[in-house]
């Protein structure tokens, strides 16, 4: 059941992909990618006004450059000045007594960064906190609070007796006490009390700070260290808009319905997540720990026409809003979200293939023994009987006929390599091209051992040719028969003779094949004769094609006529992620680097090695066990394996390696990239592509929820 429509309480789920209908049945790629329009829900609170996204935390001086125009500067909500440039600090002594403090660690994991501070409280007995780092998308661990610098390095020298390296002096205000601001304006600077600042821009511009212009307002907030937070006051729209191209960027996944997908899941995860981070000013950080926001200067077409499209939808569970995490690439199979997030439980969060069931066949029309290259000249120019030199010649001769070039009287010898390159510079005016465009530099690259008896302008031509795709191959052999039936092709084509279109396959009825080229869909009339090949690495065959939506094609046209059709077969199968390069992957990690970053996350333990005891519904490693001198254990659960071993994803294999001549470590060998729960980024774009509209793959990926439309501020008064 799509998505878009509520299901009965009584209904059981609907399976998240159906296997596909047989050809002669409408394909599920051709529904429409239109969803029926969710009806707004009055028991869900309307959208909010702004968000505040955090930019960047505990920075002690901010600048904010000229040249975006006329800047209004308000001090807890008073207009205090209108400026083109300034910059902005706490201003002295707008906190009280301050503290120094151990910085030990700056970590990627929550969870491991506040096991970390509570072993080290109980260890050392001195105050351990956590700090996130809104810039840095780090958690900071940092222990004690000494009223000296001089105190703060001997409670250094005490940690590293407990086998805490590496930790750093900090300096943390105290408790504030009238708060307030410096601004400075050239040489003129003045002390404005307050503990919010706020920046905007006149002609809505937009604000330039940290590099980056952004919609909206600029807030600076005095936090309880006493430096500032920066944070950006925007619409939820606005939002958006800085964030899907920076999760998805639509010069790469342009598919609109991926993209809507993306909008929708990042749309929920914000309102799902608001005032997380309300001690600190803000409500969601602008870093992978939350989502990725680039402000202006990341905002695209296509993603804003996302935005708008789905204004205001969400995804829900029993009336609430739904936790909709989503990653890079799955690897093929999402995972249960207990197993990466051992404190989560959402049912909506299962699981799932990420691949097409069923595929289409695309059987050619005729037999063809020959290589496509030979099949495709063999149309343009057939071949004849006779003397090898003198058929290659004539086929020549007729090619540039037809592209209406006048040729010149000229015989050909031989076919060896520089005679025929000379016959073909001569009938296809191509030496000229060669003397003016080939630069000698390019010429000493491109040519390897050229031989002795060549002349600057044989090389000169040898070296164009190849670089023009026409001709290559050892410069001191023969051309053999299939060499010359490419090169022919090759003319062929670079005569405009042939056409070679790229495109993606949708659909095949009968005789009728739907192709998406250049963003736009397009059909043809496949007539015979049309010979079909397969190409997978190096090695292209005669084959009928099997193919799912989304396969790349090569088309090969002339006069308007479909000739050939060559599949990019890929080897990474039938996954909607096979499109990322990311998708697998291996890593080697010696036992020193391993040691490092486990004493990072656990100091009391001496890394010896380490078990895998227990994996998810997709493989996913769920639970690792580190081994330690002693006989001492820690057993690591869900998404800090994977920060522990510093991999891609937690869906991996491990091996032991000892080689003879190297450190001993292990070797990951994995797939995906990112946690793997909810929404896979690359699946969704492979989806997409493949006809799904986005509340279908939204439908997929989300088990069981359902896709409705909140008020905006404006209906909700």
């Amino acid at each position: 059941m799509p998505i878009s429509a509520p299901q009965p309480a009584a209904e059981a789920p609907a399976p998240a992909i159906e296997p596909a209908p047989p050809p002669e049945a409408p394909a599920e790629i051709e529904r429409s990618a239109t969803p029926s329009r969710p009806r707004p829900r009055q028991a869900l609170p309307a959208l909010p006004e702004s968000v505040r996204v955090g930019l960047a935390t505990d920075i002690a001086e901010i600048g904010f450059p000229a040249g975006g125009g006329d800047l209004e500067i308000a001090i807890d909500g008073r207009l205090v000045a209108t400026v083109t440039a300034l910059e902005v600090r706490p201003a002295a002594g707008a906190a009280g007594t301050g503290a120094w403090r151990l910085q030990v660690a700056a970590l990627k994991d929550e969870g491991q960064a506040r096991g970390l501070a509570e072993s080290l409280g109980r260890r050392t007995g001195e105050p351990a906190s956590v700090v996130f780092d809104a810039g840095s998308d780090l958690y900071r661990v940092r222990v004690g609070r000494y009223s000296s610098r001089d105190a703060a390095e001997a409670g250094r020298r005490r940690l590293e007796q407990q086998n805490v390296h590496d930790s750093w002096v900090v300096s943390e205000a105290g408790e504030l006490v009238d708060p307030a601001f410096e601004i400075a304006r050239g040489d003129d600077r003045r002390r404005v009390e307050g503990r919010w600042l706020e920046v905007s821009s006149s002609s809505g511009a937009g604000v330039s700070v940290l590099g980056r212009r952004f919609r909206g307002e600029i807030l600076l907030y005095l936090n309880d260290r006493g430096t500032l937070n920066v944070i950006n006051r925007v619409t939820l729209a606005d939002y958006l808009r800085g964030v899907v191209p920076r999760e998805m960027g639509p010069k790469t996944y342009d598919n609109l319905d991926a993209l809507k997908a993306q909008t929708v899941a990042a749309r929920t995860y914000t309102l799902k997540n608001m005032g997380e981070f309300g001690a600190e000013g803000y409500d969601i950080c602008a870093t992978p720990r939350c989502q990725a926001y680039g402000g202006m200067d990341w905002e695209q077409e296509l993603t804003d026409r996302a935005v708008a499209e789905t204004a205001g939808e969400v995804l829900v569970h029993q009336g609430e809003l739904a936790d909709t995490l989503y990653s890079s690439t799955c690897g093929g199979h999402t995972e249960d979200v207990e197993v990466v997030f051992p404190l989560k439980s959402e049912p909506y969060l299962r699981g799932v293939p990420c691949l097409e069931r069923g595929v289409e066949v695309l059987r050619s029309s005729i037999h063809s023994r020959l290589s496509l290259p030979a099949h495709l000249a063999a149309i343009v120019v057939p071949p004849a009987t006779g003397l090898q030199a003198e058929v290659l010649a004539d086929r020549l001769r007729a090619l540039a006929a037809q592209a209406g070039l006048a040729t010149p009287a000229d015989r050909l010898a031989s076919v060896d390599r520089r005679e025929v390159q000379r016959f073909i510079g001569s009938q296809f005016d191509l030496a000229l091209d060669a003397r003016l465009l080939m630069p000698s530099e390019d010429v000493d690259y491109l040519l390897d051992h050229p031989p002795p008896s060549w002349s600057d302008e044989d090389l000169r031509l040898a070296a164009y040719l190849r670089k023009s795709g026409l001709l290559g191959g050892p410069l001191d052999q023969r051309l053999d028969d299939e060499e010359i039936e490419e090169t022919i092709f090759r003319l062929a084509l670079f005569l405009g003779l042939l056409e070679q279109r790229d495109a993606r396959f949708l659909s095949i009825d009968g005789h009728r094949l739907a192709v998406r080229q250049g963003g736009e869909a397009e059909t043809l009339h496949v007539s015979p004769p049309v010979a079909t090949y397969r190409r997978l690495g190096e090695r292209t065959e005669w084959a009928p094609l099997r193919v799912v939506p989304g396969d790349r094609l090569s088309l090969f046209v002339r006069g308007g006529t479909l000739l050939a059709i060559r599949q990019e077969v890929d080897p990474d199968g039938l996954g909607y992620d096979r499109t990322s390069n990311l998708s697998a992957w291996t890593r080697f990690r010696t036992d020193s680097e391993l040691a490092e970053r486990v004493r990072e996350r656990y100091p009391d333990l001496e890394f010896t090695g380490l078990e895998l005891l227990s994996r998810g519904v997709s493989g996913r490693v769920r639970e690792m066990r580190l081994l330690g001198a002693g006989g001492r254990t820690e057993l690591v659960r869900g998404l800090p394996i994977r920060w522990t071993l510093n991999v891609p994803d937690n869906l991996f294999t491990a091996r032991r390696l000892t080689p003879p001549n190297g450190e001993p470590g292990w070797l990951f060998s994995g797939r995906g990239w990112g946690h793997g729960v909810g929404l896979c980024q690359v699946g969704a774009y492979g989806m997409g592509l493949r006809g799904h509209s986005y509340d279908r793959i939204l439908d997929h990926y989300y088990t069981g929820l359902e896709l409705v439309r909140l008020e905006s501020p404006a209906a909700a008064r």
